[in-house]
């Protein structure tokens, strides 16, 4: 099974970057080249087949065009409050 041993939480990250992709108008072979990779590297991170690491991910988030702490902020809104001892969710409890 393609994917099994990545969590939820980075499967929402990956359909985040595909729809990214896809509402600049890139095809995986356009954001290949922007990587300078192969199509089929695209295919297989968007698949969850081969897992992105922070370097590759800011690498990939600035191909499409955006700072990857803003893509953070912006399109991954929930994730601060899923991850276990997140420091920013345990201020805000605190603060509350």
């Amino acid at each position: 099974m393609a994917g099994a041993q990545h969590t939820e939480e980075y499967r929402a990250v990956i359909r985040s970057l595909v729809e990214l992709r896809g509402n600049k108008g890139l095809s995986q072979t356009d954001l290949a080249e922007r990587l300078s990779r192969n199509r089929s590297y695209v295919a297989k991170v968007e698949l969850c087949e081969r897992r992105l690491d922070i370097v590759e991910f800011c690498i990939w988030v600035n191909a499409l065009g955006f700072d990857p702490a803003r893509f953070v902020q912006n399109h991954l809104t929930d994730l601060p409050k899923i991850i276990p001892g997140n420091v920013t969710a345990s201020r805000q409890v605190k603060e509350t």
